[in-house]
């Protein structure tokens, strides 16, 4: 077996990986990298010599998915296998990114982009194979087979894990996992038996597990400040990303309102993220794998924002709650544009539920010290942060604690780690090391191939 990370870097950007059972040749994943431009965003495809004999999607975020139109463009005999959830959300996401990539060209003039166009999207639509839950499938090439199958990841909607067996050999991809039930998605379930390889992602490698900061008491401790804010008339800003988190913090928000304990004020919602609502119900109805309505906007009587920008540093002028995306304030975003208006004043607050990249505009916004200046660039505005800002431990990933227990569970031979910054790559493989010695811990240089 030969593992290559396609991924320009160690850490979460564009993933991808080249996974060659002897004569079988597979990918898994094939995202863009969020915080880099043009071509530079796509994996290493290059250094993919030669025909694949299909793709592996685990889920839809674009770190994932992003860079999938490229590949097929120069794989185009190559299916992509995915679970049923997944195949609703690809068309939907990859047509909103060319809307991005358009965009960037006009500011930009990045002649890169777009990197593909809507035939190329079309091209992955009619490649997309569904393969259920726990149901094997076989490739092969030249007389050689693989088996794969798909299990519940839990990270958000249609996220799986893959377990391949080859030659009696056994490797198992977790993808993005959360081990935890949210109000979306059921927690993993993934198979507990021990494989010979293990690739493993480490996302919050480096984030200390506070025992008793668990889900249920961050979503009280979240709920609490919410009301807090709205009773003294602020504004709650909700950064959250437009497919899964938003829907997952309207449900929370329903069932809170359901039991009469949300502040009785106005929700907002915009962007890509409302949208994605009628494409999660449509899951949840043809699927098991998700849990949402549509209902629940309706319930909740969400508002769309107003066409009207206040201008920035001027107060919004109705208070309530603003659930909007990009859960990190990536610049131009509808959560970005109304955090202008939130930052100055006292009464209102900024709550993060979710990952937030320390380089990002929400992670330089968690980083600063009340009275600091927060520049927004375009804008031609320079905020005093006066507002509060806190961050919610409601994160999609599993934490280092039961990735390790998970580790130690399929006790593999080789432990190849993936999706992790270098701190978080670090303390994996330190403790992974320490904890289980006879198994060969791997991090990977992107772009070499690690021959098992």
């Amino acid at each position: 077996m030969r593992f290559t990370d396609l991924n320009s870097g160690r850490e979460i950007g564009a993933n991808c990986m080249l996974a060659e059972f002897g004569n079988v040749r597979l990918i898994v994943d094939c995202g863009l990298h969020p915080k880099l431009d043009g071509k530079k965003a796509l994996p290493q495809l290059d250094k993919i010599q030669g025909a694949v004999d299909g793709v592996i999607l685990t889920h839809c975020h674009l770190d994932h998915l992003g860079s999938l139109p490229v590949l097929l463009r120069q794989q185009p005999q190559a299916r992509v296998y995915t679970s049923a959830a997944n195949t609703l959300f690809v068309r939907r996401l990859l047509n909103n990114s060319i809307q991005v990539m358009k965009r960037q060209k006009e500011e930009t003039g990045n002649q890169d982009y777009p990197l593909y166009v809507e035939t190329d999207v079309e091209r992955v639509e009619n490649a997309l194979t569904t393969v259920p839950l726990a149901n094997p499938r076989t490739i092969g090439r030249g007389g050689e087979e693989v088996t794969f199958s798909f299990h519940l990841a839990g990270h958000v909607a249609g996220a799986v894990g893959c377990l391949f067996e080859h030659r009696r050999k056994k490797v198992f991809f977790t993808g993005d996992v959360h081990f935890q039930a949210q109000h979306t998605v059921a927690g993993a379930n993934f198979p507990r038996q021990p494989v010979d390889t293990l690739v493993m992602e480490c996302t919050r490698g480096a984030t200390t597990t506070v025992p008793a900061q668990n889900r249920a008491r961050e979503e009280k401790r979240l709920l609490a400040a919410i009301n807090r804010i709205a009773d003294q008339g602020g504004s709650i800003l909700l950064p959250a990303f437009a497919f899964g988190r938003m829907q997952e913090i309207l449900i929370f928000l329903q069932e809170a309102a359901d039991a009469g304990d949300l502040a009785d004020v106005p929700i907002f919602c915009s962007g890509l993220g409302m949208d994605l609502c009628d494409y999660l119900d449509a899951a949840s109805k043809k699927t098991k794998q998700v849990k949402f309505s549509r209902q629940t906007l309706r319930d909740l009587g969400v508002l769309p924002l107003s066409r009207r920008y206040t201008p920035p540093g001027k107060n919004l002028p109705q208070a309530g709650i603003y659930l909007l995306s990009s859960g990190m304030l990536i610049e131009k975003t509808p959560a970005w544009r109304i955090a202008a208006n939130i930052l100055d004043h006292e009464e209102n607050a900024v709550f993060f539920v979710g990952y937030c990249d320390p380089e990002t505009p929400g992670g330089e916004l968690i980083g600063l010290p009340p009275g600091g200046s927060f520049k927004f660039t375009g804008l031609d505005h320079t905020s005093t942060l006066r507002a509060e800002v806190d961050r919610f431990h409601l994160s999609g990933h599993a934490d280092r604690e039961e990735l390790i227990d998970f580790a130690r569970d399929l006790a593999p031979k080789d432990l190849i780690l993936t999706h992790g910054d270098p701190p978080a790559r670090a303390w994996m493989k330190e403790t992974l090391t320490k904890l289980m010695p006879a198994t060969r811990i791997h991090d990977p240089v992107p772009g070499e191939p690690l021959s098992l």
